[in-house]
C-alpha cells in the first residue's frame, strides 16, 4: 500500500469505511443523531473526528507535507 500516494490511501480508507457503514449501519446516512446536543452519538462523532484528524496529521508528518 505504500506505493499509493497519501491522497489515494485516504480515499481508499474513505471508501472502505463508507462501504462498511452501508452494510452495517445504513441508517446513519439518514439519522443525524450526532447533531443532538448532549447525545451519546455526538460525543462519539466528535471522538471519531478527533481520531481522524490525528491520523491525517500523523500521515502528513510521515509524508513530509508542509
Amino acid at each position: 500500500m505504500r506505493d499509493l500516494s497519501a491522497a489515494a490511501r485516504i480515499e481508499r480508507r474513505q471508501g472502505d469505511l463508507q462501504a462498511w457503514l452501508k452494510e452495517h449501519a445504513p441508517e446513519c446516512f439518514e439519522d443525524q443523531l450526532h447533531l443532538d446536543d448532549g447525545s451519546r452519538e455526538r460525543t462519539y462523532w466528535h471522538y471519531g473526528y478527533l481520531v481522524a484528524l490525528t491520523d491525517i496529521l500523523q500521515l502528513a508528518k510521515r509524508e513530509g507535507w508542509d
